[in-house]
């Protein structure tokens, strides 16, 4: 059981960050509370819940749009300047409910590999920005999923940016529609003729891969597929995200 002893509502990025730096303390983020609450962490002396740094905004500028990490996922179903493809798959991160109170910073700190949105956001070149005691720097999402504990050091997600052109497709098996993915693909085709592409379901979270290297792919198995249906399911829907692109 976890027993917090303190809690803390700063009302700032700098006040959430001064907490976290304080040594010799186990702090729990809380942004949707989601992970938190579902979870309960052990060994956690203290929480820091976000909900009042302002970190709740977007701001599409020019060929990107820029979204604050307390941002709830139903937000980005809702906004129309949200890409297509990152609305449908925000819209799958769960029910209506848990899109209320979820938050765009806490799916890409949880890190799900079944994530759809996660590999939405890969292939549109998102961008974290994270800030700690030290100040704050961009990371590559890709290179942020890589490395989370180092990428964050100490501090927190402030905001996500995202690419908003090109043409997409994506793919899926699951159990049932409404299901979390077994396997999934999306693909994203830049003005200048580049496809990205990113599975879920194959690796410790959502990766960006080269189309050439899926074959090479040796996924984690579970009880609803073995890691050679996995890599088999990967070949097959990455091919077909890809010739809807080609075509």
């Amino acid at each position: 059981m976890t027993l917090i002893k303190s809690y803390h509502r700063p009302q700032s990025v700098g006040a959430a960050v001064e907490l976290l730096a304080r040594p010799g303390v186990t702090m729990a983020v809380i942004a949707g509370g989601t992970y938190v609450n579902a979870y309960k962490p052990e060994e956690v002396d203290e929480v820091v819940d976000l909900q009042a740094t302002g970190l709740d905004y977007a701001r599409h500028d020019g060929e990107r749009l820029t979204m604050g990490a307390m941002t709830r996922l139903q937000s980005i179903v809702d906004w129309e300047d949200t890409p297509e493809l990152l609305r449908d798959t925000a819209r799958r991160e769960g029910a209506n409910t848990f899109r209320n109170q979820a938050t765009l910073g806490g799916v890409v700190v949880g890190a799900d590999p079944e994530s759809e949105l996660l590999a939405a956001l890969l292939v549109f070149e998102a961008d974290v920005r994270v800030q700690n005691s030290g100040g704050a720097r961009t990371v590559a999402l890709s290179d942020f999923l890589a490395d989370i504990a180092g990428s964050l050091a100490g501090g927190i997600i402030t905001e996500i940016s995202v690419a908003t052109g090109g043409t997409t497709a994506a793919d899926r098996v699951a159990r049932t529609p409404a299901d979390k993915p077994i396997v999934a693909a999306v693909a994203r085709k830049k003005g200048g003729g580049q496809i990205l592409l990113a599975l879920c379901g194959v690796a410790n979270s959502p990766i960006l891969i080269d189309p050439d290297q899926v074959a090479s792919l040796n996924p984690p198995a579970d009880f609803r597929g073995s890691s050679e249906y996995r890599r088999e399911m990967a070949e097959r829907l990455s091919g077909r995200v890809l010739n809807r692109l080609e075509d």
